[in-house]
């Protein structure tokens, strides 16, 4: 994907991504192998085993009582054999989010946990959804999960590696003068999120998530659902998707798990139950089959 015109440079955002968490790439290859049905598990299992940290959190999901009825799991071709390839990717996912939301993010006054059960519980509201909706649901799932991928990027742009200056009234991208500069977002006094994004660092967090994963080369779909999650009638491939995401996050916002700026995107506009073609009473099922299946969850993820 390329960056939009006064945008950040391209340079930056690697430059960030380098010091990002490995697990949503080993996600992203995990994906790609649980629509193969010639994959070999050895290469499957071998893969897992390249993140030592996403393997541990992966086997302790996989022995919460949701998952886990009898014995526990000692390793990860326990956990495969009884539980099998698609559900470890969902577990996988969990385990990419914990370790991808260890911090809180300060441009946006949103901490760790927040963002995680943020991120959780619209992944499952989406992966229900789709189901409901008869589409890919572990496209949904991811589109779910990875969202706020784009705050956590332009998070580390402008705190961890310091390239936040300030010029005037507007706060640009840049090395680093006033180090007692603290921007963050505030709702009440900085108006639409998105706008606000810009103004900030150069583009919104939908457009750096987009830039992100397409880096990581997760599917186009997912890519282009979350670029356009806040305004899902202007994506041009799959704007389905897109309303699903948006419907999901709304639902999971009015559960009581809202992210700072986010609430005025999920208006439900442009006819969007049409084109996510769903009902208000499939998004209500969605969202309480979500939340229980997230309460079930919390303490392994927690």
């Amino acid at each position: 994907m390329s960056l939009p015109v006064h945008s950040v440079p391209r340079e930056s955002l690697l430059h960030v991504m380098k010091g990002m968490p490995a697990a949503p790439q080993v996600l992203s290859r995990i994906g790609q192998m649980t629509q193969d049905p010639r994959v070999d598990l050895s290469d499957f299992i071998d893969l897992l085993r390249c993140d030592p940290a996403l393997t541990a959190r992966i086997i302790r999901i996989a022995n919460s009582p949701y998952y886990c009825v009898g014995s526990e799991y000692s390793s990860i071709e326990q956990a495969l054999a009884r539980i099998g390839m698609s559900e470890i990717y969902t577990i996988a996912g969990f385990a990419a989010v914990v370790q991808m939301s260890k911090q809180n993010l300060r441009l946006y006054g949103i901490s760790a946990a927040e963002l995680r059960e943020n991120s959780l519980l619209t992944a499952l509201i989406m992966e229900a959804l789709a189901k409901s909706a008869g589409t890919d649901s572990q496209e949904a799932y991811s589109a779910g999960l990875l969202r706020s991928m784009g705050k956590i990027a332009l998070d580390g742009l402008t705190y961890t590696s310091g390239l936040m200056r300030s010029k005037g009234d507007i706060t640009l991208v840049g090395p680093r003068k006033d180090k007692t500069q603290n921007p963050c977002y505030v709702a009440e006094s900085c108006g639409a999120l998105a706008e606000w994004e810009v103004a900030t660092t150069g583009l919104t967090n939908c457009q750096a998530a987009a830039f992100v994963l397409g880096e990581w080369r997760f599917p186009a779909p997912i890519i282009e659902a979350i670029g356009n999650q806040y305004e899902p009638w202007q994506s041009t491939t799959n704007p389905r998707l897109a309303s699903l995401l948006n419907l999901s996050s709304g639902a999971a916002c009015g559960l009581g798990f809202a992210l700072a700026g986010e609430r005025p995107y999920w208006s439900r506009s442009h006819n969007i139950l049409d084109i996510a073609c769903v009902t208000e009473s499939q998004i209500e099922s969605a969202a309480q089959t979500g939340l229980e299946r997230f309460c079930t969850l919390h303490s392994a993820i927690s």
